[in-house]
């Protein structure tokens, strides 16, 4: 790839996925990204199209503090992509999952705009009923399409590569390591009490009240799906890592930026693949361009990682990054 010559590009591990708005404005502040909109290549086996709803506007954001500031209290790991749109990051947004049905949709344009005056309350609307979006002069219209490896994209636009390890195998149901919270004997019998205890009517997730050893506990989704050997994870990832480095290196997708996100605390990746993944995953693409990795507690301000529990990860997942 012609493009690469002399050139390297910046590849930033996130532990979840909405530190991508943050590695996307950390991008931008350093000048990787330039001034003009990109393309947004999400890799993911899930859209992550949720529209927030903020506290504080996306205008609060005056500097890369205040950025990692929002990203931890507005933000989640399914609303981090339209605030970007918003902010003018992204022209284009295509989502590359594995085996996308053909009722996933084809392109379209997707206007973004803010529903109140705060600008903290957002709405999407197609190009067949754009009038709602009028009211908001700041409103971005945007491409959208779900895409797989077997489809010619354009890349007049410079792409950002946003892979989520999960795109290579994923848990249906989060695979998480605390589930529970413990709460005081009050809070239990009223939990039980009320059939519409507003946790036990709460949509998809399950959430049950127990009590042992004179204790009591929220407990988190307290059933536990059966799962995929690691033997089985291995070869979906090897199957479908093989696909996307082919994919990357006959579409000649030559990226600015290159952010890969772990999601192990959200339990989406298998946690007995992961280490394997990772490693995996940043070899060949390290194979295809030349790299400059970074974690994301290397560009976060320092207040933002006080915390020493930021940037670990159990059973000794850290994969070091070599500068």
């Amino acid at each position: 790839m012609t493009a690469l010559e002399n050139k390297t590009i910046p590849l930033i591990v996130v532990e979840e996925h909405h530190e991508a708005f943050y590695a996307w404005s950390y991008a931008r502040a350093q000048g990787w990204l330039g001034n003009s909109a990109h393309t947004l290549l999400h890799v993911d086996a899930h859209a992550d199209s949720m529209l927030p709803r903020l506290r504080r506007p996306l205008h609060s954001i005056t500097d890369l503090a205040s950025c990692a500031d929002f990203v931890y209290h507005e933000l989640d790991i399914s609303t981090f992509i339209w605030p970007a749109v918003y902010r003018g990051l992204f022209c284009r947004v295509l989502w590359l999952k594995y085996g996308h049905r053909r009722s996933s949709g084809s392109w379209q344009a997707i206007t973004i705009y803010s529903k109140n005056s705060s600008k903290t309350e957002f709405g999407l609307t197609t190009a067949s009923s754009p009038e709602t979006a009028c009211r908001d002069r700041d409103a971005v219209t945007i491409e959208y399409s779900p895409v797989t490896t077997r489809d010619v994209i354009s890349t007049e636009h410079p792409i950002v590569l946003d892979i989520d390890l999960d795109y290579f195998c994923s848990n249906d149901y989060p695979d998480l390591v605390e589930r529970e919270i413990e709460i005081t004997q009050e809070a239990f019998h009223h939990f039980h009490a009320n059939p519409y205890h507003f946790l036990r009517i709460s949509p998809l997730d399950k959430i049950s009240a127990t009590c042992r050893n004179g204790k009591y506990f929220l407990v988190y989704n307290d059933y536990y799906p059966e799962r995929p050997s690691t033997a089985e994870n291995l070869q979906t990832i090897e199957t479908r890592l093989t696909d996307f480095i082919e994919y990357l290196r006959a579409r000649a997708i030559v990226p600015t930026l290159i952010v890969v996100c772990r999601s192990v605390h959200s339990g989406y990746t298998p946690r007995d693949s992961v280490a394997f993944l990772q490693e995996k995953l940043l070899h060949e693409l390290g194979s295809v361009y030349p790299l400059t990795r970074r974690k994301i507690t290397d560009i976060l301000p320092r207040h933002a990682t006080s915390k020493q529990n930021w940037g670990k990860e159990e059973d000794g997942l850290r994969i070091e990054m070599v500068g």
